[in-house]
């Protein structure tokens, strides 16, 4: 950490960090799903990669600082910290890994306990882009292009389920890009959640904002390439050591992360 004041400024060697994989210290974690821009890809990936065989994750959708001293949340330290460090059996542990929190607008939500994350169960489905504008269980009979400008513009894709669907846990992105003038680019995905009407559903960020998308990812094109050994179909990592630049109307494939939700 660095001080404001040079007189005081320290700093942390690279080795002294810790891998979570090699941290065996119980954990309580508390992630939220609304704060994307931030703490949401590193307080889940430290749970999911803890090696600790006594961690549990606290999720929500909400403003951070009010959920964290909120009466349940306080409840739940305190239960964890007597357990701990004063050596209370108080049921704590017996309490289930997972408080999941699951959204169905602003402020509606439902909350019930699970056993592990990302959830054993989950059922990835692919669905696949067409050019206009559909997003469909199978892939589209003809090739397409969807183009937009890039500082006024975006391309929306749009499924319309007939039974309800929850998603909960890790999605992904794959695309074909090119860009017709630079040698970057800087792509910016939202998953939104639409009502009846076709009015979006705003969901809390980061800061206070009650605007946001149910999930988003981003990626710098050129960062594109993969981490082999970490990476899978649903959650790709980047590798951040093999910069590779576009040429105007090259096309290639990107693989891009959306966080948690």
């Amino acid at each position: 950490f660095l001080h404001r004041d040079p007189q005081l400024m320290t700093g942390i060697r690279e080795d002294q960090f810790i891998e979570p994989e090699r941290s065996e210290v119980p954990a309580l974690v508390a992630a939220t799903w609304s704060d994307h821009g931030m703490h949401t890809r590193g307080s889940f990936g430290g749970f999911s990669r803890s090696s600790a065989s006594q961690k549990w994750l606290f999720t929500h959708g909400r403003p951070k600082w009010a959920t964290f001293y909120s009466e349940e949340a306080i409840a739940y330290q305190k239960a964890f910290f007597a357990h701990f460090l004063q050596g209370e059996d108080n049921g704590m542990a017996q309490q289930p890994a997972v408080r999941l929190e699951v959204r169905e607008s602003l402020d509606e939500y439902s909350v019930r306990d699970e056993n592990e994350w990302p959830l054993t169960r989950t059922d990835y489905h692919p669905l696949y882009l067409d050019a206009g504008g559909s997003l469909a269980d199978s892939r589209p009979d003809v090739a397409g292009v969807a183009t937009y400008q890039p500082l006024t513009e975006s391309a929306t894709f749009t499924i319309t389920f007939d039974e309800d669907i929850e998603i909960t846990g890790h999605t992904a992105l794959r695309l074909w890009v090119s860009t017709t003038a630079g040698s970057d680019m800087d792509l910016f995905v939202g998953l939104k959640k639409l009502d009846r009407a076709g009015e979006e559903v705003h969901f809390y960020a980061k800061a206070g904002y009650t605007k946001g998308v149910a999930a988003m990812g981003w990626l710098r094109v050129s960062e594109r390439a993969l981490d082999a050994t970490r990476s899978t179909p649903w959650q790709p990592v980047l590798s951040h050591t093999d910069p590779q630049p576009l040429t105007p109307d090259e096309v290639v494939p990107v693989d891009i992360e959306i966080l948690p939700s």
